[in-house]
Order: structure tokens, then C-alpha cells, then sequence
């Protein structure tokens, strides 16, 4: 549960409190996507909140569309792919304060 797999595998553990499930995650080095089922709106928002992880899929298994900025946080990356959030990677923004009386 501690390795980060690239291929067509779903590690699934049991879990009777939903902080403990926040807990084992966030335990992780590792934080590209995170992908929860539940009925539950409430349980996803805050779910969604509380995972550190770059992406966050609810009741789907597609997390990246180009629309959508994509990538990871922790050992996983730093940064954004995609979206409107992409184009801040290629800019070089300037702040300037004028004093003018």
C-alpha cells in the first residue's frame, strides 16, 4: 500500500471510521489522485477536502480531462498540467507598485 503502481491495479482495504480512511491515505509519500465512492455528498466533499493528493475523482475512475489542471503533490510532482492553471507555469508575472503623488 506504500508503492505508487502504474498499471490496472485497485488496492482496496476495509475501514470501520471514515478518519481512519482520511488517515491511511494521508499517510502516504505519495499524492498524484485520489478516487472515492460514496452516496454520501457530504462524506465526498469532505473527503475531497481532506486528501492530499493533486486530483480527486468522486464515484468516477476519470480524474484527468484537458479542461482540468492535472497532477500530483508530495513525492509525486509539484505543479499543474492542463487547464487554465497550465499557462501560469509559462508566465513570468511582474508586480509593480507605483508611489505616485
Amino acid at each position: 500500500m506504500k508503492e505508487e503502481p502504474f498499471g490496472p491495479l485497485v488496492p482496496i482495504l476495509s475501514f470501520k471510521e471514515f478518519d481512519e480512511v482520511i488517515e491511511r491515505a494521508n499517510s502516504n509519500d505519495l499524492g498524484l489522485c485520489s478516487y472515492i465512492y460514496t452516496n454520501n455528498l457530504e462524506k465526498a466533499h469532505k473527503a475531497s477536502e481532506s486528501m492530499e493528493t493533486g486530483c480527486v475523482a468522486v464515484n468516477t475512475p476519470v480524474v484527468a480531462v484537458a479542461e482540468a489542471p492535472f497532477g500530483g503533490i508530495k513525492q509525486t510532482g509539484y505543479g499543474r498540467e492542463g487547464g487554465s492553471m497550465a499557462i501560469k507555469d509559462y508566465l513570468n508575472i511582474k508586480y509593480t507598485h507605483l508611489g505616485i503623488k
